[in-house]
């Protein structure tokens, strides 16, 4: 009888221990997640919008950061400008993109961008990166420091290796719906 009660103190005892422990509580990630979206952003310049399908969107403050895109591209008037193919866009409070490394396709002028990061696009101002790589049917180099509008019609850079083709092209448009 003696042994039978010892067990049950020492039973409630344990159970009185082990429900005083606070609980662990699974740590939670900070901000907003959104899985499976689509964002539109309309930048303050008139008849511009970006359009993104991604699989995943981080809100932090008020910095958003996409993840995992699908889809990018710049509409001017409700015609597809360009598009944006990188592994992560972190989108300002300005409506600025940043992104480490990038490839654009400019379908006036048929331009595939190769952007080594960091990569920032300026809504009002364009395209920024350390280094690119530019292809096009007329056009076809590297370049530093590369600052350009999305026309690539206002273009800086520094050091620029660019060639020319002599009476032609270098081949076909390798942009979808491109033109030249």
């Amino acid at each position: 009888m003696v042994r039978a009660l010892l067990g049950l103190l020492l039973l409630l005892f344990a159970s009185f221990v082990v429900t005083r422990r606070p609980l662990e509580t699974p740590s939670r990630p900070e901000g907003v997640w959104l899985y499976g979206v689509e964002l539109t952003l309309y930048p303050k310049e008139a008849g511009v919008e970006w359009r993104f399908k991604a699989e995943m969107l981080r809100q932090k403050g008020r910095e958003v950061q996409v993840d995992r895109l699908k889809e990018a591209g710049r509409y001017v008037n409700g015609e597809l400008d360009a598009r944006l193919f990188a592994p992560e866009v972190q989108v300002d409070p300005m409506d600025d993109l940043r992104a480490p490394r990038a490839r654009v396709e400019i379908l006036k002028g048929c331009y595939l961008l190769e952007l080594e990061g960091p990569v920032l696009i300026r809504q009002k101002e364009g395209i920024y990166a350390p280094q690119v790589h530019i292809e096009a049917p007329n056009l076809r180099g590297e370049a530093r420091a590369f600052h350009s509008d999305f026309a690539l019609e206002k273009m800086e850079v520094l050091d620029p290796r660019f060639e020319f083709p002599t009476g032609g092209r270098f081949g076909p448009c390798r942009v979808e719906g491109g033109s030249s």
